[in-house]
């Protein structure tokens, strides 16, 4: 028996899917959707801490390399990933990149239809207005234009429009304004941000007194540029320091520093102080000064009786009582090993029960202890490497034997200020010339600075606008002598009763 089916009978189709326009249109939405927006900008600040606590090879790269090989295969997988060098690694430019086209794509549409909201006014009245919670109505003897214009009256303030017997009232327009300003202000500040990644630039020097400091890339210990900043694009101009002033309290803790200083910019001279938190503008870039210290001056003559090294050291490890800490590299001997020393000061010492303290942060009587190593520095082999660092890795300390005679410690070297004395093992004499002080400087170009507070400032305006301006709309419809209103507002919005008896205050002119 042959079994006939109907079109019920048969098994429904398949759904057809999207399709890639679909598809298109769903990732769109979900792009410039706010919540995506606001969860990229998490994404954005997120990806930002690192770089505040990885070492960034654009600011320091010996440091970074350090680290790197320090921390073995981790060091080597956040290197592939780009965590030594962030803001140009390609996860945070497309997380900058979606975020930027989020906040357009967010943007555009709502301002388009903020715009026809105004050219179009309040819209019409509904039909029945009873439905509503904020709801009265009240009798009166005016026409129905007389009654319109009472109302009017009434709603100052609002921007009203009148069709016939009815009137819509609204006003709170500068809410929606404020939430686009919001969003205009996030996007200027990512704009901003951007520019001030490529177009700017800071640099730490340090400059020891009757030294000057040139506007170059080679003059700074550390220096950190935009992408769009090369050394043709600085500014050329000079620092001399002449003079680092520190001040102390009688307990030895510091009140108060300056540094006098002497700027040469397109052949005029002018002098200047600078102090903490109050930098001084050279050539559109702030000079902060960032701290101060000493450094004395080491004439090294090598075992052959030439001078290998006469030249001021920065000391630039410095307790509360500035008692300094650094190293001393002479690469340059005529035959031998290389010589390195690490160095501590003590600014005022005392000896006590055999050790050397000082008890005076201000140079009274200064003392050089060294100890002193000899091998290869490694500063031919082409690798960066930290002045303030003494790499002993292929160097051996020069030691003699502990008080108990079973153990080996480095040898000490002791001068005054003015002293000469041997380098252990026979290397020539090292002496400590003179003791000068020196001042840690901090220039910062960026020339974004203006623009980031002005969108700020704006993004901060407009937000409070957007959470404190209220949105009311009202309706008012006039029938056979009976005025009828009713208020929409949002759902905190307590005061949408009084706005309807102010709306009807002309029952009591009726």
């Amino acid at each position: 028996m042959e079994t006939v089916r109907s079109k019920q009978d048969e098994p429904a189709s398949v759904p057809k899917g999207l399709g890639w326009k679909g598809w298109l249109r769903w990732a769109w939405r979900q792009l410039t959707s706010m919540r995506n927006a606001i969860i990229m900008l998490l994404l954005l600040v997120i990806a930002l801490i690192p770089a505040s606590i990885l070492p960034q090879k654009r600011q320091d790269p010996v440091l970074a390399q350090q680290w790197i090989d320090d921390n073995g295969v981790w060091g080597k997988i956040l290197d592939a990933a780009g965590f030594f060098n962030i803001l140009t690694a390609p996860w945070f430019g497309a997380i900058y990149i979606l975020l930027f086209i989020s906040l357009v794509g967010c943007i555009v549409p709502r301002s388009l239809t903020l715009v026809k909201d105004l050219k179009a006014g309040p819209g019409k009245v509904p039909h029945r207005l009873t439905r509503y919670e904020s709801y009265q109505s009240a009798e009166t003897d005016l026409d129905e234009g007389e009654a319109m214009d009472w109302v009017a009256k009434n709603l100052r303030g609002y921007r009203t429009r009148v069709r016939g017997g009815t009137l819509s009232a609204q006003k709170g327009y500068l809410r929606e304004v404020g939430n686009v300003l919001f969003h205009m202000s996030l996007l200027g500040l990512l704009i901003v941000f951007g520019l001030s990644q490529a177009l700017s630039y800071r640099g730490q020097a340090i400059i020891v007194e009757g030294e000057t400091f040139a506007n170059s890339v080679l003059s700074y210990d550390t220096f950190d540029r935009g992408i769009l900043v090369n050394e043709e694009s600085l500014p050329p101009y000079r620092v001399v320091l002449d003079e680092m002033i520190p001040e102390f309290y009688d307990d030895g803790t510091p009140s108060a520093f300056r540094a006098h200083v002497t700027i040469i910019e397109d052949g005029e001279e002018r002098s200047e102080v600078v102090r903490p938190n109050e930098p001084i503008d050279v050539a559109g870039s702030n000079m902060y000064l960032s701290g101060n210290g000493y450094a004395p001056r080491i004439r090294i003559t090598d075992a052959d009786g030439n001078v290998a090294m006469d030249e001021y050291v920065v000391l630039p490890d410095i307790t509360q009582d500035y008692i300094s800490t650094g190293v001393i590299k002479v690469p340059d001997v005529t035959t031998g090993p290389q010589l390195g020393f690490q160095a501590t000061l003590f600014p005022t010492a005392q000896e006590r029960d055999g050790v050397i303290i000082s008890v005076n942060p201000d140079a009274l009587n200064p003392v050089l202890v060294t100890t002193t190593w000899t091998g290869d520095l490694g500063l031919d082999g082409g690798v960066p490497q930290n002045v303030y660092f003494l790499d002993t890795t292929n160097m051996e300390l020069v030691t003699e034997p502990a008080g108990d005679g079973n153990a080996e410690v480095g040898v000490l070297t002791t001068l005054g200020l003015g002293q000469k004395a041997e380098i252990p093992g026979g290397h020539g004499t090292i002496e400590f010339v003179d003791l000068a002080r020196f001042s840690a400087f901090d220039m910062r170009y960026d020339p974004t600075l203006g623009w980031m507070l002005f969108f700020a400032v704006l993004g901060l305006g407009s937000l409070a606008g957007s959470l404190l301006v209220p949105t009311r709309r009202v309706w008012v419809r006039y029938e056979q002598g009976t005025i009828h209103a009713a208020a929409i507002g949002r759902k905190s919005d307590e005061g949408l009763d009084r706005v309807v008896s102010t709306t009807l205050g002309l029952k009591e002119n009726s």
